[in-house]
């Protein structure tokens, strides 16, 4: 159980700060909300606000007034002087430490606003603990089991009706967004939204700004977004107006919402529909064959999930034709976003999660980079400042006091280092965004990021100085005034350790950055089974474009910027409809695969430029083909077990396909249209006359593309003068399923670079303060007839040793992680050992660039003058 006490900490420094004539006062006010909070609220929340509370009175009126204590100014104001001019004197030093922490502390907040904008996903509903949304498990023998959340609406009113003591809500929804055209005096806008049941703006707590969540009562009501609202509308009240649903329908326009968060599973949905609207005229919510829909739940509070499950768990068999099982289960919202991968049926740590967690480790890497920085040029500076403190102890400075001096100087410069790094976040934050697909600001207002932030310059600035306090404190006091303290070479072997995690840790990442762009570039360039290059797709939006295809096919091809075109009931670059019940000769009884199932036209297989490897493709010559004929990919004909699939009968026992009984008159190449990443998903198209959804065009290679869509759009205008013309390029929608590993590699490539560079930093600062150490010994090494190319390798050789070390320790340490990650791919490359030589080549050629500076500025010295200095 929880503790019920105020936060300790927080009380502490309560009475740390707060006057005395107020404490009692305060604190007695404070354990009286916090309690009452905890009855009306819960205890986290009441913690949170008795920290803000506490954060609150950090202001004049009641601080303790510490600067009448002697001791304090006597003691603190002279450290941080001490402090000041200290950075003042060597602003070399400071510069390179600022700069790194700088550095250090701006990834690890870009990586900080990352990981909490990832792991406060759809907190933004107040429901959030208790959405949940029913989950299937496929059991097919010989197969994975298989989970997924398309479903019947059958089950969704089935649950309502009978199952009201376990869900609070059920609400239908569309089991995908959908675009639609949405005019107004005569604008048309293609948007995207969702089709959900008149409950679901409740159950999701849509923030509506005018109008009500119940605003989808009426089949032709419709809520918009607010930045729908401003587009169509700009400042007028949208409230009572109308909107023409894709040219034909008019809706009203009941409510508009504030836009949804970007990290929230309802991001972009720009209006929300009746799900009666979609399903108007061709299916209904009882219906329990056809899969097309998610079923989102309301849970009790202190809902028992096992009972739930084991309830409702074998609802859907008994709807379920052949063989294998279908299991029902719940999973709740806060499981949707990380925690909702599975393999053959078990939950397993999903990529998502494990990027969250390889970026957070990346943020404190890459802040410990720069602490180590700060480190190595502190205690090699010892010498230096040596002197300074055999005098300070002289005069009866303790231990403690020069730790404290130290620790001082380096939360300054910790502190220093957050101001420029909060500048720099304010002007670069557009930028990481932009890169990172997300829409992240800075939470100023939020008193937890300032109270993570004071703990982070606290923290760092320890870290970074704790190591120097105490090695600097230890100097002997008599040695040094004698002049007779150096450091030798075991006080140097700690900054080479240093040295070799910090190009350890940089090469790792300069690996990965290579490993993921050449697994992008090698899956880019894997044969999909059709020409992306030159086509387009059209959608028909509208019932104006539908029985015209012969008309349309003429002027495409009169105009001169078409080929050729074709037609199918689901896009080129997705995997939409999927059926089992397929029998074949050979065939297990228990065996029941999922096929892609697509209908196609005659010139849909010329258009889109599939490759037939076996018999032929669909003609006009042969009238048999309609119902009657299917062509499958070489996955579909490995998968049955043929040897030769030409002419074998296929049974299926869903007329909107086809007849009963079909025959295979062609296979050709799979067709990568699902994610690219993995194995092509068996197909199987089928043919047919009727007008289709998805029209295909091949623009003509000779004609410039814009000309093209320009008289492309022409043609539509005339055949069908009322509908938008709304287009996509095949390429570019394939090209946007890398998206998501592209941003990981543009991530992962900017913090290498700032781990190389901070790193280059801290070397660059050991390089010159080693060159100035030995100032004597080149000039002696100089009139002895040393040459410069000499003196350079020898400057130079203490820091390649390292980094040689730390190319070979990062070896084992990036392939573990590398082969991790691209074992979730089933298309994949080999890591091979030339990445390793690159990389390690890299970081050694950066690091003798870096130190080269400062050997050949030594080595080029005039030995006179270098005698001279000492």
């Amino acid at each position: 159980m929880l503790s019920s006490n105020p936060p300790k900490i927080a009380q502490k420094l309560l009475e740390w700060f707060i006057k005395d004539e107020l404490a009692e006062e305060v604190l007695g006010d404070l354990d009286e909300k916090y309690y009452y909070s905890i009855k009306t609220k819960s205890t986290t929340r009441a913690k949170l606000n008795y920290w803000y509370q506490v954060l609150h009175y950090l202001r004049p009126f009641a601080i303790k007034n510490y600067w009448s204590n002697s001791n304090f100014n006597n003691m603190h104001l002279h450290n941080i002087k001490i402090g000041f001019r200290s950075l003042n004197k060597n602003k070399g030093y400071s510069f390179l430490n600022i700069l790194g922490l700088t550095l250090g502390m701006a990834v690890a907040l870009f990586i900080g606003l990352w990981v909490h904008d990832e792991l406060s996903f759809n907190k933004s509903f107040n429901n959030y603990e208790t959405i949940a949304k029913v989950m299937v498990e496929h059991h097919n023998e010989g197969q994975d089991i298989g989970v997924g959340s398309v479903m019947p609406p059958g089950l969704g009113t089935h649950l309502r009706e009978n199952f009201s003591s376990q869900f609070e809500q059920v609400v239908i929804a569309r089991s995908r967004p959908e675009e639609v055209i949405l005019s107004n005096n005569g604008d048309n806008f293609t948007e995207t939204g969702l089709f959900l049941q008149k409950d679901g703006p409740e159950l999701f707590s849509v923030n509506m700004l005018s109008g009500s969540r119940a605003g989808l009562t009426d089949i032709n009501s419709i809520l918009i977004s607010q930045k729908l609202a401003q587009k169509l509308f700009d400042d007028e009240d949208p409230i009572g107006k109308t909107l023409k649903y894709n040219g034909s329908r008019e809706l009203a326009v009941t409510g508009v919402y504030e836009d949804f968060p970007s990290n929230s599973v309802l991001k972009g949905f720009d209006f929300l529909a009746p799900f009666e609207l979609y399903i108007d005229g061709w299916s209904d919510v009882t219906v329990w064959d056809n899969y097309f829909t998610e079923i989102f739940v309301l849970l009790p509070d202190n809902a028992n999930l096992a009972g739930t499950n084991e309830l409702i768990k074998d609802l859907l068999q008994p709807h379920v034709s052949g063989p294998g099982e279908r299991l029902l289960f719940v999973e709740p919202m806060k499981e949707w976003h990380l925690f909702s991968e599975f393999e053959n049926g078990q939950r397993v740590l999903s990529q998502r999660l494990k990027f969250v967690w390889i970026m957070g480790l990346v943020g404190v890497f890459v802040l410990a980079l720069a602490c180590i920085n700060f480190i190595n040029l502190s205690t090699a500076r010892s010498e230096k400042r040596a002197l300074e403190i055999g005098v300070r102890k002289s005069v009866g400075s303790r231990k403690g006091q020069l730790i404290q001096q130290f620790l001082v100087e380096s939360l300054i410069i910790a502190f220093l280092s957050f101001c420029i790094t909060v500048t720099l976040s304010i002007a670069l934050l557009p930028a990481f965004n932009d890169l990172a697909g997300k829409n992240i600001s800075l939470p100023f207002s939020e008193p937890l990021f300032w109270l993570i932030s004071l703990g982070t310059i606290l923290l760092t600035g320890i870290i970074a100085g704790a190591y120097p306090a105490f090695y600097l404190s230890s100097i002997s006091p008599i040695k040094s005034l004698k002049g007779a303290y150096r450091v030798g070479s075991r006080a140097s072997l700690p900054r080479k350790i240093l040295v070799i995690f910090q190009f350890t840790i940089s090469i790792t990442l300069i690996c990965g950055t290579l490993v993921i762009y050449n697994q992008i570039q090698f899956v880019k360039s894997r044969p999909v089974g059709y020409g992306k290059t030159n086509l387009v797709t059209l959608q028909k939006r509208t019932n104006e474009l539908y029985g015209k295809y012969d008309a349309l096919q003429a002027e495409f091809e009169k105009s001169g910027a078409v080929e050729s075109v074709g037609e199918a009931s689901y896009p080129l670059t997705n995997t939409l409809g999927n059926n089992d019940g397929f029998e074949w000769e050979g065939k297990s009884p228990s065996f029941n695969p999922s096929f892609n199932t697509v209908k196609v036209n005659y010139d849909y297989g010329n258009t889109v430029g599939w490759e037939i490897i076996e018999g032929r493709d669909f003609s006009r010559e042969f009238k048999g083909d309609i119902r009657k004929s299917v062509i499958i990919t070489e996955t579909a004909k490995e998968l049955m077990g043929f040897d030769e699939a030409v002419g074998k009968q296929l049974k299926f026992n869903n007329d909107y396909y086809s007849d009963p009984e079909i025959t295979i008159v062609g296979v050709v190449k799979d067709m990568i249209k699902g994610n690219p990443f993995e194995k092509p998903k068996p197909a199987i198209m089928f043919l047919t006359e009727q007008s289709l959804q998805w029209m295909f065009l091949r623009i003509n290679p000779t004609m410039g593309t814009p000309e093209a869509i320009t008289r492309i759009e022409s043609v539509i205008k005339t055949v069908a003068p009322n509908t938008p013309f709304d287009y996509s390029f095949v390429d570019e929608e394939y090209d946007q399923k890398f998206r998501s590993e592209e941003r990981v590699g543009s991530l992962i490539t900017m913090f290498s670079i700032l781990a190389i560079v901070i790193s280059c930093l801290g070397l660059f600062g050991l390089a010159s303060f080693v060159a100035e150490k030995r100032t004597k010994e080149i000039g002696i090494r100089k009139t002895l007839g040393a040459s410069t190319s000499s003196l350079w390798g020898l400057l130079s050789k203490d820091f390649v040793s390292p980094v040689l070390i730390a190319s070979v320790l990062s070896i084992p340490l990036a392939y573990s992680l590398l082969d991790a990650w691209l074992a979730k791919f089933e298309y994949a490359i080999n890591i091979s050992w030339w990445y390793f030589i690159i990389t390690g080549a890299v970081a050694l050629l950066v690091a003798i660039i870096t130190v080269s500076y400062q050997a050949l500025k030594a080595a080029l010295i005039n030995p006179v003058n270098s005698l001279k200095s000492e």
